[in-house]
């Protein structure tokens, strides 16, 4: 029983691997096409930035793979996933809505091909390709054209909620420790 056990303990282990791995793949290609193709520079692109969500229960960190600022103001958050954008939907909606003072204007799920750019003021969204994300000049034209519009309070909570459930999900040993 122990070595069926230990079996089933490796492939759980080489999945995540390999999983872990595309990821990497996803995140990179896409790091290189902000900033080769659409001209963002290095500095207006936060890899890996956490934050501390704040519940009513207590508190939590998050993360994103990418946040563009843009003038000072998060323009875009970005997730990166190795399969099934559609399941890491609500965890973009709920971060830019809910984790600075203000909404964050645009979420972006992708697979490194695909992508889902969520207007998050408007409460739309389009799929298009990776190649259709904009460009530096545009997303300046955007911010310049945007407000910082807080996400109603009373629904933060829920949105929060939302993040740290998600943050469970990601499974990181010592990384979402709620007090």
């Amino acid at each position: 029983m122990e070595d069926r056990e230990k079996l089933i303990q490796e492939k759980i282990a080489e999945k995540e691997f390999i999983e872990r791995m595309q990821l990497r793949g996803v995140q990179r290609v896409l790091y290189e096409i902000l900033t080769e193709d659409k001209g963002f520079h290095p500095e207006e692109i936060q890899i890996d930035p956490q934050f501390r969500v704040i519940l009513s229960t207590g508190e939590a960190t998050a993360g994103i793979d990418f946040m563009i600022t843009l003038e000072g103001t998060g323009f875009m958050v970005i997730r990166c996933v190795p399969s099934g954008i559609e399941s890491w939907e609500r965890y973009v909606i709920a971060f830019a809505r809910a984790i600075m003072d203000y909404q964050i204007p645009y979420a972006v799920i992708t697979d490194g091909e695909k992508a889902k750019i969520f207007d998050i003021i408007s409460n739309s969204f389009t799929q298009v390709s990776v190649q259709n994300l904009p460009t530096r000049h545009e997303a300046t034209i955007l911010i310049k054209n945007s407000q910082k519009i807080p996400f109603p309070e009373k629904r933060k909570e829920m949105e929060r909620r939302i993040i740290y459930a998600f943050e469970g999900i990601k499974c990181q040993p010592g990384k979402n420790k709620i007090s």
